[in-house]
């Protein structure tokens, strides 16, 4: 892909539509949960729940938000680009929003691609940042997965949890996980996917007439051209640029700590906090459950297995408050302030992101 090409979302639309299914398929999966689990109890656990904890995780929340703009701030200006830091929470809020509201999380990634492309930030650069941003994420839940794996071990509810699984659903599990990921290598590795492409192109009228399989190797080879530059550039920020990498790895800690820190928040404001090692551990994978089920925020899978791992750790009428407060402070929250931030930007682009020769006639 050109470093001169930029597909800016043409139609933001789309992405409050899918946001808007990403909530309502949870809203009817919270449905379903509150109607299998509201008992009487319920009503005494809302009185007993401590209101000023409130606050507490809407600033973790927060916190991790800032986090988050200030690793897009720091990576920027390790590789020499004047990034604003308002920008970078601009950049960083979008992308929130992107991911929650679309299929995958995709629509993040192509929201903050084509947003550091508007300040002015190569498109190879912004891939190398991206790169950094999951290396560090890698090797924090790296760190983090031998102490959460360690008290899950330790406690029986964690071990009766997974033993009460049957055995032959978690062999068909890991083995349609195991066989997804082998099929995917090699359906990239081989080039098989550049083979399927060309040959839809090539047998549709449209596509001959429009040169498609032409522009299509065109594509590939500036495709290749540009992860080479993307490699060079990551390497030179992993060998020459470590002190900003190890702010990066801090600042990750504290964000993910912070969002997923919500979960034992609650548990404590209802006076049942469990081990928060697992519980961050353990809503990482729902994150990516979340990216793996290909629907807006987890088309209700995520709050599903919530209530099925809350169940084996809080009383059953619990269940259903615990999962609508901890849904609405990691999805809803950063789907309605990421969508005000994100539709705000689009708005006044030129004034967010102006352009350079606008900026030279700026004082200071």
């Amino acid at each position: 892909m050109s470093e001169n090409h930029s597909s800016p979302p043409q139609k933001f639309g789309k992405y409050l539509r899918y946001g808007l299914q990403g909530v309502i398929l949870g809203i009817v999966a919270t449905a379903i949960i509150l109607f299998f689990t509201t008992k009487e109890e319920t009503w005494n656990y809302i009185a007993q729940f401590n209101s000023w904890y409130a606050p507490i995780i809407l600033l973790a929340i927060v916190v991790a938000w800032l986090c988050n703009g200030g690793r897009i701030w720091i990576n920027s200006r390790a590789l020499g680009h004047e990034l604003k830091y308002r920008q970078a929470i601009s950049v960083s809020m979008s992308t929130e929003f992107g991911i929650a509201a679309s299929p995958a999380g995709m629509g993040g990634t192509a929201l903050r691609l084509f947003l550091l492309k508007k300040a002015h930030v190569p498109l190879t650069t912004s891939a190398s940042m991206l790169a950094a941003d999951v290396a560090v994420d890698l090797t924090f839940f790296g760190l983090l997965t031998p102490i959460a794996i360690f008290f899950i071990v330790q406690d029986t509810n964690w071990t009766e949890m997974f033993t009460q699984l049957p055995g032959w659903q978690v062999g068909l599990a890991v083995g349609l996980v195991l066989s997804g990921i082998v099929c995917m290598a090699l359906f990239f590795q081989t080039g098989l996917w550049a083979k399927v492409i060309h040959s839809m192109a090539n047998a549709s009228p449209l596509g001959r007439r429009q040169r498609w399989p032409g522009k299509i190797r065109h594509l590939r080879w500036e495709l290749k051209r540009s992860m080479r530059r993307t490699w060079l550039i990551t390497r030179f920020l992993f060998r020459k640029r470590r002190s900003a990498l190890l702010i990066n790895f801090c600042l990750a800690t504290v964000q993910w700590i912070c969002r997923y820190g919500a979960l034992p928040l609650i548990l404590l404001a209802f006076g049942s906090l469990k081990n928060p090692f697992p519980l961050l551990f353990i809503q990482g994978f729902l994150f990516l459950f979340a990216m793996l089920v290909f629907l807006p925020g987890g088309g209700g899978g995520v709050e599903v297995a919530t209530a099925f791992i809350l169940g084996h750790f809080v009383p059953v009428p619990m269940v259903g408050l615990v999962l609508i407060l901890w849904r609405f402070s990691t999805y809803h929250l950063y789907l309605l302030c990421g969508g005000a931030v994100f539709f705000y930007v689009s708005g006044h682009m030129e004034k967010i992101f102006p352009s350079k020769e606008i900026e030279k006639r700026e004082p200071g």
